[in-house]
């Protein structure tokens, strides 16, 4: 089943489009549908209850409605509340659906604070800071989900010298405290920036994943 999109199309009409496919695939080149297929699929098309890392809100456009509980531990919009997405000042179990965007970068050494990506998003010391962060994230957002609430988690692998498949960790990570990996999507982008004059030693990442997990009724000890 393909769709075609010729024009600007108005945004009920996208959405129609792209919840009337029959069945959606995993692998999407634009985010909008993604994130638009998984609340379709997984959260009986509610929208985003919660996003508590929103940055400047990216991902809310045409297709996915802005959450009413956003914040954001360095706010850029001032409609945005100031908080750390480790310890959250939301009741526990109330919250049926969120996402988590973390930093995914690690490992300052030479130049690379000094990266547009590193100075625009940020990056983390190296991966036991990383392991630490998203632990506690994934802890924070066990607490505050309701029973079978959905987590919609954003990662991406990291190659410095050598890779690391962050989304391999972050999916043991989650199922070690009690969540289940109900789905997954993947996001490819082609056109990443990367230096020409260095040697490739790997293949370039140009795909995010976007897992989705949901609460479990009882922790994994």
């Amino acid at each position: 089943y393909i769709i075609c999109i010729c024009g600007k199309a108005d945004k009920t009409d996208r959405v129609q489009e792209v919840i009337g496919m029959k069945h959606k695939i995993s692998a999407f080149t634009d985010e909008q549908e993604l994130l638009s297929a998984i609340l379709e699929i997984h959260n009986n098309g509610n929208p985003i209850e919660l996003d508590p890392m929103y940055h400047k809100g990216g991902f809310y456009k045409e297709l996915v409605e802005r959450p009413k509980l956003i914040f954001d531990i360095n706010p850029r919009r001032d409609y945005c509340a100031k908080g750390n997405a480790e310890n959250l000042p939301i009741d526990d179990e109330s919250i049926s659906c969120m996402i988590l965007d973390p930093l995914f970068l690690f490992g300052t050494h030479g130049k690379t604070d000094k990266y547009n990506i590193s100075v625009n998003m940020g990056i983390l010391k190296d991966f036991n800071e990383l392991e630490r962060h998203y632990r506690a994230i994934l802890t924070e957002a066990r607490r505050i989900l309701k029973k079978k609430g959905i987590l919609i988690f954003k990662c991406q692998d990291y190659t410095d010298s050598k890779t690391i498949m962050t989304h391999c960790y972050v999916y043991n990570w989650a199922k070690s405290i009690g969540f289940y990996a109900k789905d997954i999507a993947i996001l490819v982008r082609e056109h990443k920036i990367y230096n020409p004059n260095v040697i490739q030693r790997h293949l370039r990442k140009v795909h995010t994943y976007f897992w989705v997990f949901e609460k479990s009724k009882v922790k994994v000890s």
